[in-house]
């Protein structure tokens, strides 16, 4: 029964998001005009019938806790088992102690050890997919592996995509037999996804021995100095996924969601997987008799009284008379008065652009304004 014998712990990496997580952890940056990033992996163990889920972040944890709360809106609130929020563990040293994500699985042993499940999934919070784990336990037990890792075809990469990669060799059997984290030169295009599935006593074990040997990241440490000692196999995820680790990837991934095919597959039109998210009751978005809008996302509670075409706009988002924006990412309760133009932006909440300003940034380097900032 793989329902009653799994648990999961999320990672939030590192990522060069700059204005984007100077308050708030990766997790729980906005996506997709109603979303947080973590909402897709959280939603991917709920689907898969994960009972007990453990998430933890290096820092800026208050914003992810107040999204998440008790987990009602995922089906978490239980009595038994249900949603944790792990916060780092606190020893005095600042927030520079935490190093990898061996010292992050070690600040949790507690949780661990009082959880009833036999196996863990670990995953980065990074990752907009939409994942059924089942397949992957099930992969996991007839392979007999000690460890899986899941994997996508990642196709020819760019060096500065290369540099933020972990490639895997992987035979016939689907056994890993050499991985290459962060190579200069790329000899395979099967990617990392950041995703693993492991014995929780075993994860444990190796946690504990990579710490007491000073170890600090799992792909370096524990994975690679385990190839020829235990059997780590590799499972193939076919579907979408965009990863999210930089200001440019968080544009692209937010625009891909301007065309139906992605739409479908990430919010599980086709396979009963939906992605859930925070409830919050507002009231429709108001339409001007001049707006004009085009191929954009528009969540509700916005008022759009201007051309927006190619956009992404959370909700409470006010678009004014003469305004033009166009490839721009707007988040929740931000203001574009009349007679702006804008091009290439991503707004965080609750900026305001007074009227008949312009701001202009590149596709290949999306302009970022913090939250709160008037221009």
């Amino acid at each position: 029964d793989y329902n009653a014998t799994r648990k999961l712990v999320v990672e939030n990496p590192e990522a060069g998001m700059g204005e984007l997580t100077s308050q708030r952890a990766l997790a729980a940056v906005p996506f997709g005009g109603r979303y947080r990033i973590i909402d897709f992996m959280l939603s991917s163990m709920v689907n898969s019938s994960v009972i007990n889920v453990g998430i933890t972040t290096p820092y800026n944890y208050q914003s992810l806790t107040d999204h998440l709360g008790t987990g009602k809106d995922w089906d978490m609130d239980r009595k038994n088992n249900g949603l944790f929020i792990l916060p780092p563990k606190d020893t005095g040293d600042g927030p520079g102690e935490t190093q990898g994500g061996v010292d992050i699985i070690y600040g949790v042993h507690h949780y661990l050890s009082k959880s009833r499940q036999e196996y863990a999934v670990v995953a980065d919070c990074n990752t907009i997919c939409n994942m059924n784990f089942d397949e992957v336990l099930k992969f996991h037990l007839e392979h007999e592996a000690d460890i899986t890792l899941i994997y996508h075809k990642a196709g020819r990469l760019s060096p500065s995509e290369l540099k933020r990669q972990i490639l895997l060799d992987v035979d016939a059997d689907a056994r890993i037999r050499d991985m290459h984290v962060y190579p200069a030169k790329q000899k395979t295009d099967l990617s990392y996804m950041h995703m693993f599935i492991v014995r929780k006593e075993l994860l444990m074990d190796l946690v504990d021995d990579a710490v007491a040997h000073g170890k600090h990241s799992i792909s370096k440490d524990i994975f690679l100095g385990s190839l020829h000692r235990l059997k780590i196999c590799a499972y193939e995820y076919n579907g979408c996924e965009l990863k999210i680790d930089d200001v440019k990837s968080f544009f692209d991934a937010n625009l891909q969601l301007l065309h139906r095919e992605t739409r479908e597959e990430l919010f599980g039109l086709k396979t009963n997987m939906p992605i859930y998210t925070k409830v919050k009751d507002t009231v429709p978005t108001k339409y001007g008799k001049n707006a004009e809008v085009s191929n954009s996302i528009i969540a509700d509670g916005c008022v759009i009284e201007g051309s927006v075409k190619n956009c992404v706009l959370f909700r409470g988002v006010h678009i004014g008379k003469g305004a033009s924006i166009e490839n721009c990412i707007i988040m929740q309760n931000s203001e574009v008065l009349d007679n702006c133009m804008m091009a290439n932006v991503i707004f965080d909440k609750e900026v305001v652009l007074r009227n008949g300003k312009k701001l202009i940034g590149q596709d290949t380097y999306p302009m970022v304004i913090g939250k709160g900032t008037v221009i």
